[in-house]
């Protein structure tokens, strides 16, 4: 797909902004380089998902013995009141905007 700074440059600025801020440097480096590999949306919740490739590989034992499995949750002050999920490696895969507000009708494009 498109790099999320690129498809998302609003809230990919805010996400990498308030992720410096909460001292998650190596976070907001992984958003500006993002991309996106697709996004869901939820009407009747009005809330979308966008997944992202990981941006940096797994060697063979990372990936076949440890195991790729959920890191952690953190919120993420901005407008859009946004959730970004890590795996157990600290990978970014994924952000949840829970209120798209101005981009909703990006979301829903783009799913």
């Amino acid at each position: 797909m498109s790099r999320l700074v690129d498809a998302f440059s609003l809230l990919a600025g805010e996400v990498a902004e308030s992720l410096r801020a909460l001292g998650r440097a190596d976070l907001a480096q992984q958003i500006d380089g993002a991309v996106v590999s697709r996004v869901t949306f939820d009407d009747s919740v009005g809330a979308g998902y966008i997944y992202v490739e990981p941006e940096r590989m797994l060697n063979i034992v990372d990936a076949n013995i440890i195991g790729v499995r959920h890191g952690e949750t953190i919120t993420v002050g901005t407008q859009f009141d946004v959730v970004i999920d890590t795996d157990n490696f600290g990978r970014l895969m994924g952000i949840e905007v829970l209120a798209p507000g101005a981009l909703r009708s990006t979301l829903k494009r783009a799913t």
